[in-house]
């Protein structure tokens, strides 16, 4: 699904756009009569074409942007699936996250900022029904969605075959999982899967999983939403492969 006019922004969201992916950048609009001088710097170093942002500003009036706005190209954020997992040296300290069907931007940013917080090789991002790359998403994540690989892919239930041909372990996060996540031992190459926010993971997507991963909650609280749920279980993972958290 090719999207067009994406727009950024904020000062912290633009920063990490052009600090780790200048060429997804189209044009930067500056607020007339605003100024950062570490921005402003950072702009003019980087060399990409500035305007002046117009009295509407082009992301919509509902946006905080601070004064400035970048145009992104979308697609040049995410890796084809193929490239991403040619290129990944896998290992039982591997853990990707794939999304399947999320329709709300904020959470999908919020899983992004998660996922980067926690040592995920990358998030997959299906084509189709399925919430993109878009500003919310982007400043939900905190420019995390500039850090780590975002990956699209075509068919889900494709792509969760051939990750358990290349030796993955695939867990579908569920409320009446089965198998609970404090006794889980994450021991092989990890794939969580994160369902829609009302209808949870496609039947023949569940089908396809390895585990069916339940959090334990006090009664009291029926579910997490799906990016909270996400952020526990990656936590979980973590521990138990602290390698993933070394710094390069």
């Amino acid at each position: 699904m090719k999207q067009t006019n994406t727009y950024i922004y904020g000062k912290h969201a633009v920063s990490e756009a052009i600090e780790n992916k200048p060429e997804i950048i189209k044009v930067i609009f500056r607020a007339y009569r605003t100024e950062d001088k570490a921005l402003d710097a950072l702009i003019k170093k980087s060399g990409i074409k500035v305007k002046e942002m117009t009295g509407n500003n082009q992301a919509g009036d509902d946006v905080a942007h601070q004064g400035v706005l970048a145009e992104i190209d979308p697609q040049k954020m995410l890796l084809p699936y193929k490239e991403f997992i040619d290129g990944l040296t896998v290992t039982t300290d591997t853990v990707i996250v794939l999304l399947d069907e999320l329709q709300d931007p904020h959470n999908v940013g919020a899983i992004i900022r998660s996922a980067a917080g926690f040592g995920i090789a990358g998030v997959l991002i299906p084509e189709h029904d399925q919430v993109q790359v878009t500003g919310a998403v982007v400043k939900v994540s905190a420019g995390m969605a500039f850090r780590i690989p975002l990956v699209s892919v075509g068919n889900v239930n494709t792509t969760v075959r051939d990750l358990k041909e290349k030796g993955f372990w695939i867990y579908g996060l569920s409320g009446e999982g089965k198998n609970s996540l404090n006794k889980e031992k994450f021991d092989s190459p990890t794939c969580f899967i994160l369902g829609n926010e009302g209808k949870g993971i496609r039947q023949k997507t569940e089908e396809l999983c390895d585990i069916h991963l339940s959090i334990p909650m006090h009664p009291q609280c029926e579910s997490l939403n799906v990016a909270a749920a996400g952020a526990v279980v990656f936590h979980e993972w973590s521990k138990q492969h602290p390698n993933a958290l070394n710094t390069k």
